[in-house]
């Protein structure tokens, strides 16, 4: 199977880089490698012309979802190519990322392929996410693909057969176009979505709590923005059931972790002997993802994990109260700092 590599970028420099040089190291010729410079002011373009991968600017920012749509249009890849490889310009995969990808396509029902993204370490706000990735996998990924209703194919890590990936709208009505396309190849009966967990691939996560909270802000909101977009609070499908059963979850979680003061004044015996429980859990998980992955930084810094998880459940509750009860139409990308 034929298959390309196309890459959305905006101000990419201090990443792009890495990213292509993974690419191209994992069998890729450079020739189906296709950079979308989205009006970038640091010289991402140039960068990406230096390894000989294709490179089309767009002189202003449209957009991840219109970089898409217009890099697929000018280079006729859909006419060109079996499988569309979609990738991010922080992300590095590993060698044999695409000898799985092609490999899980073998199935003529799948439709598109989603592989397991790994945190690169840096710091606690890194290691924190190398759990969070830790958990989707073992806890949520298996089970999902098994029923046939992965909620969210990372755009970092996600291939489309080319049938599949020309029938689907990149459009900008919502802040998440990874997932809004994931439920658009289920509620058109498109293809399965396969979960491979021999496509790693490893993706560059926030150093700073601001940044941490603008992306996870903006995957909640996207989540919900999906969820409305999609009617999916009110149909009955197996993958409507699953993202109620996951947003219903998050939010009876998210209340009670946010009630915290006021179990503590009310039920101060029964609270303190639920923290002490909830700290050793996120703790005990932590040391098993660290040995999984292979990374002691997990270990370490385990015992701050019950605070973010305190943060996590405030955002979500935020992007509740601002999307779905008020209605806000959040546009805006809220792109983190790279380093």
């Amino acid at each position: 199977m034929n298959l390309c590599v196309l890459i959305p970028a905006k101000d990419e420099r201090l990443g792009i880089g890495k990213t292509l040089t993974s690419i191209l190291a994992a069998g890729q010729s450079p020739e189906d490698v296709y950079v979308m410079d989205d009006g970038s002011s640091d010289g991402t373009g140039c960068i990406a012309r230096s390894f000989g991968v294709n490179v089309l600017r767009s002189e202003r920012n449209i957009g991840k979802a219109h970089s898409i749509a217009r890099g697929t249009r000018h280079f006729s890849l859909l006419d060109r190519y079996q499988i569309i490889a979609l990738m991010d310009a922080d992300t590095e995969v590993s060698p044999g990322y695409y000898e799985s990808v092609r490999k899980s396509f073998e199935n003529p029902k799948v439709g598109a392929v989603c592989g397991r993204p790994k945190s690169l370490p840096y710091n606690w706000l890194t290691a924190y996410r190398c759990l969070s990735y830790f958990m989707c996998h073992f806890v949520y990924r298996g089970g999902q693909n098994a029923m046939g209703a992965i909620t969210v194919a990372p755009g970092c890590s996600t291939s489309f057969r080319t049938k599949v990936f020309k029938q689907l709208d990149w459009c900008r009505d919502t802040i998440v176009e990874d997932m809004d396309c994931t439920i658009q190849v289920h509620k058109r009966n498109l293809g399965k979505i396969a979960y491979q967990d021999k496509a790693v691939v490893y993706t560059q996560d926030p150093r700073s709590v601001r940044d941490y909270v603008k992306q996870t802000y903006r995957w909640y909101t996207g989540a919900w923005q999906v969820g409305k977009k999609h009617n999916m609070f009110k149909s009955f499908k197996m993958i409507d059931r699953e993202y109620q059963l996951l947003m219903a979850e998050g939010l009876v979680f998210a209340l009670v972790i946010s009630l915290s003061p006021l179990w503590m004044v009310l039920f101060p015996k029964k609270y303190l002997v639920f923290l002490f429980v909830n700290t050793m859990s996120l703790m005990f998980l932590a040391a098993v993802a660290g040995i999984e992955t292979r990374r002691w930084d997990v270990i370490l810094f385990s015992p701050l994990y019950v605070l973010m998880q305190g943060l996590d459940c405030l955002v979500f509750l935020f992007s509740f109260w601002k999307t779905a009860v008020t209605g806000v139409q959040v546009t805006s990308w809220m792109a983190v700092k790279r380093y």
